[in-house]
């Protein structure tokens, strides 16, 4: 279970996110200096995720479909294996806590770190794993990782 998540073993997740990715986001944060705007444009230029937005000072990312990020289990005809994008469980049909999805949270670490500090928390707010219709992951600015 989630005692033996890699995540939960090295504290880091297993995917890398693409270095073009994070210099992409890195160019447009430097250019314009504040988390809204930073937000709507890594929207407007299709960065990452399907959607994004801000609401004080969290950065949302929402994927509904696998396909979104390159992922999905095409042998797994369920919600979870055509949106979730995990390799270590888009071939479940079994609901999971929200918490399992903290390693899919941290794959945006490279590119939200440098940014707003290695201490920034980021998590999962809705997971499809978790019976939700489609993931959100809160990047939160204004707070710590313990």
């Amino acid at each position: 279970m989630y005692e033996n998540h890699p995540y939960t073993k090295n504290g880091v997740c297993l995917c890398e996110i693409g270095g073009e990715a994070v210099t992409r986001a890195m160019e447009i944060y430097n250019r314009v200096q504040d988390a809204k705007v930073f937000a709507e444009e890594l929207e407007r230029e299709r960065v990452i995720g399907k959607r994004i937005w801000y609401a004080e000072n969290t950065i949302y990312i929402s994927k509904k479909y696998a396909c979104e990020s390159g992922g999905g289990c095409p042998g797994n005809p369920t919600r979870i294996g055509e949106r979730c994008h995990c390799d270590h469980y888009n071939a479940s049909a079994e609901i999971r806590p929200k918490h399992y999805c903290k390693c899919g949270a941290e794959f945006y670490r490279p590119m939200f770190a440098p940014i707003f500090g290695e201490r920034v928390r980021i998590a999962p707010c809705r997971t499809v794993l978790s019976g939700d219709e489609e993931c959100v992951l809160a990047v939160r600015i204004d707070k710590e990782e313990d």
